[in-house]
């Protein structure tokens, strides 16, 4: 009698699982179809073609994103001007790609299902250390981890609205996953001012050298 129990509790567990799946993938589709149809807002981050870096974009001058590089994509971020590589990350080191490149190395071990204050914190004090800059941010794909990161660095030093930084990240081309809606709500009930307090961020100077929204979109 358990046995049997125990298999129709597998059995709903395996469906539940399939149909998570199948409607994430629904809605991705249809999202990535309406992002095809509409026009890019020219403030979002400009996408670049690089060997070895996938999914590369410039967010501001100072800040790049992007997926996992290959050594090759290292030295090519090494003569852009890159000077700080922050990894994303749960379990992967980037020392290996590294080499001898010279670039400075961060790792915030950060999970999609479960993003950390701290790791916020520490991330903007890296991207808006003058000292470090230009900061190129990846994950795996660098679309979710990275999205959000990049989402909080629009508010608190672009000074964006939540829902612009909120939109670029979904919309903006960069694979983001719909089923990580969890995301969308950190940011929305992140306190702000408490985080560039915490990172220690002098937002009018630094607002001075990155592009801010339209207006339109405050």
């Amino acid at each position: 009698m358990f046995a049997k129990r125990r298999f129709y509790f597998i059995i709903i567990i395996i469906l539940f699982l399939i149909s998570t799946v199948a409607v994430a993938l629904f809605f991705g589709v249809r999202s990535g179809a309406s992002i095809t149809a509409t026009p890019r807002p020219g403030h979002w981050a400009t996408p670049f073609q690089r060997k070895g870096l996938p999914n590369l974009h410039q967010v501001t001058p100072t800040l790049y994103r992007g997926a996992q590089p290959t050594a090759a994509g290292m030295r090519r971020l090494r003569a852009m001007g890159v000077k700080t590589v922050l990894n994303l990350r749960s379990f992967n080191s980037d020392r290996e790609e590294l080499g001898d490149t010279g670039l400075a190395y961060e790792h915030i071990s950060m999970k999609a299902w479960h993003p950390e204050r701290e790791d916020i914190i520490r991330f903007l004090q890296v991207t808006t250390d003058k000292n470090r800059t230009p900061v190129f941010v990846h994950c795996q794909h660098g679309a979710d981890r990275t999205g959000l990161m990049c989402a909080v660095y629009r508010v608190a030093v672009c000074n964006w609205t939540k829902a612009e930084a909120i939109r670029e990240m979904r919309q903006g081309r960069f694979g983001h996953h719909v089923i990580w809606s969890n995301l969308a709500k950190f940011i929305e009930d992140l306190d702000i001012d408490a985080i560039k307090q915490q990172a220690g961020i002098e937002a009018a100077g630094l607002r001075q050298s990155v592009p801010s929204a339209p207006q339109a979109h405050q």
